[in-house]
């Protein structure tokens, strides 16, 4: 759940807000210390009837569990309410049927229980939330636990802890303190305050945090870090969107997060090739892909998260070039990224894939001075055209979609044929650069077998099957075929090479891509 806290100062200003909150939110927190002269009943009825599903929070925090403005809390000047007057405000939730009220921990386990025993007598479904806060640190994982336990020891019904993430490992402590809950089967809200803790927010809801909180766009942050509730639920659809590999990848204390944009992803070897390149090159890191449907939120999550370089796959090559702050010379160019690094949140974007299909190709042929039509105008299509112009060759677009197809010729001087029209052609050689044939449609081709043998080499960029049908096909033809594969590692190896500064080991590279798909295969 996403709940957004309600921190207008005028009781005008925060029913508005109740309203608006209301509509698009999991839950609403009313911050009864920060709206003036709140009216609890009203705010609450204005709740109900714009959802009957929203839940409602109600607490009303002390002034040493709330950041001062300086370090991004909310800029009021609060009436501290006397520990009576809160108590009765409280027990006015229970009445009115709040779903949850959220008392300090600083209360003292006689006053939570005396609440919790007003909740029993009267029947009520309020639950109790216990929290701590501290606004200035990240306590110790051994802190944290001795403080969970003795929030548990209150009775509480869910347990809340939020300290201040004064670097990028603090989050890991919520993290483990989340799993830590878990193993108790105990409901905890967690995460961390801070710029360093955007990580936290975004990653909590799904690691078991009981619930996230997040504002609406020009609301009023409760704390620093907090995303906006699109981007919150931009980066929880992504990560809830990951393959496996993603799911399952650790999360350390100072590794390097790297990630591949695209869909689909599940079947992709990425994760295996990258994560063992880092593992060989002793760099605590880790490689995750991710299926997404918005490479704009896809991107937010980059920079909010801090993670430090991404690949790109289709169908995004070419559309993530609007949201990225440079572009490397090559990659604008060509019109295509498959490859990002986070400058301390300035996205770089540059393209490893030209470079990684001409050395392919130039291991089976020569390139200058011969002819080779490309299937396919996407991103992927745009670079092998590219690195053939560079190393002196001629290319050929072919494409389904005539406008594509033109567009792209158009931009690199080129001849173009409709798809209907290949069996006319002769080249030197046919590369598809399309995802025709890819796993799970190995039995697909982008072209009829019998206009193969125009082509003396046949290339694949797609590497999942080794064989692709066209290969298979072309090979049968009596062509020299030549595999996505090698394409694959190179472009990977560079794209390590752009991130780390240093060579990946190409040759394990390699050996365990091939490894893996002719497990696969069998």
């Amino acid at each position: 759940m996403i709940c957004i806290p309600i921190t207008e100062t005028s009781p005008a200003e925060a029913l508005r807000a109740v309203e608006r909150s209301a509509l698009v939110a999991d839950a609403i927190e009313l911050r009864m210390d920060v709206i003036r002269n709140g009216d609890l009943p009203r705010l609450m009825d204005a709740a109900r009837r714009v959802s009957d599903s929203v839940k409602i929070i109600v607490t009303c925090r002390r002034k040493e569990e709330s950041l001062t403005p300086a370090s991004g809390g909310i800029d009021i000047q609060r009436k501290e309410m006397t520990k009576a007057a809160r108590m009765n405000l409280f027990r006015q939730a229970v009445l009115l049927g709040a779903d949850f009220v959220d008392m300090e921990l600083a209360w003292g386990e006689r006053a939570i229980r005396q609440l919790k025993s007003y909740c029993l007598a009267r029947k009520s479904r309020t639950r109790v939330i216990v929290s701590w806060h501290d606004v200035s640190k990240t306590p110790s994982l051994a802190a944290l636990k001795r403080i969970f336990s003795d929030c548990a020891q209150t009775g509480a019904d869910v347990i809340k802890i939020v300290p201040y993430a004064r670097c990028a490992g603090d989050n890991l402590k919520v993290m483990q303190l989340i799993d830590y809950a878990k193993k108790q089967h105990r409901d905890i809200i967690a995460m961390c305050m801070g710029e360093s803790g955007k990580v936290s927010r975004a990653l909590a809801p799904l690691w078991g945090s009981y619930l996230g909180f997040a504002i609406l766009p020009g609301g009023k942050r409760s704390a620093p870090g907090q995303l906006t509730l699109s981007a919150m639920r931009q980066l929880t659809g992504l990560l809830q969107d990951s393959s496996p590999e993603a799911q399952e990848a650790p999360l350390s204390e100072g590794a390097q997060s790297y990630v591949l944009l695209g869909n689909p992803v599940r079947h992709s070897l990425s994760p295996l090739m990258h994560n063992t390149a880092l593992q060989a090159m002793h760099i605590n890191g880790n490689y995750s892909a991710f299926c997404v449907t918005d490479i704009a939120a896809a991107l937010t999550g980059i920079r909010g998260m801090n993670i430090r370089g991404a690949s790109v796959t289709i169908p995004f090559k070419t559309a993530v070039m609007e949201y990225l702050d440079d572009i490397e010379p090559d990659a604008i160019a060509m019109g295509a990224v498959n490859t990002i690094v986070n400058q301390a949140g300035r996205l770089v974007g540059y393209n490893t894939d030209w470079g990684g299909l001409t050395r392919s190709l130039k291991e089976q042929t020569d390139i200058a001075g011969k002819t080779f039509a490309i299937l396919g105008a996407g991103g992927t299509a745009r670079a092998a055209a590219f690195g053939i112009q560079k190393e002196g060759g001629r290319p050929i677009i072919v494409n389904r979609s005539e406008a594509r197809g033109k567009a792209l010729a158009s931009r690199l001087n080129c001849p173009f044929h409709p798809l209907s029209a290949v069996a006319g052609i002769r080249a030197d050689g046919l590369i598809n650069a399309t995802s025709v044939g890819m796993y799970p449609h190995g039995d697909q081709s982008p072209v009829d077998a019998a206009i193969l043998a125009h082509f003396p080499v046949v290339a694949d960029v797609i590497y999942n099957p080794v064989k692709t049908r066209l290969l298979r096909d072309a090979g049968a033809k009596g062509c020299k075929i030549i595999s996505g594969l090698e394409m694959f590692v190179q472009q990977g190896a560079a794209q390590i090479k752009i991130w780390t500064g240093k060579e990946a080991p190409l040759v394990l590279m390699r050996k365990v891509v091939m490894k893996e798909l002719n497990k696969r295969e069998t």
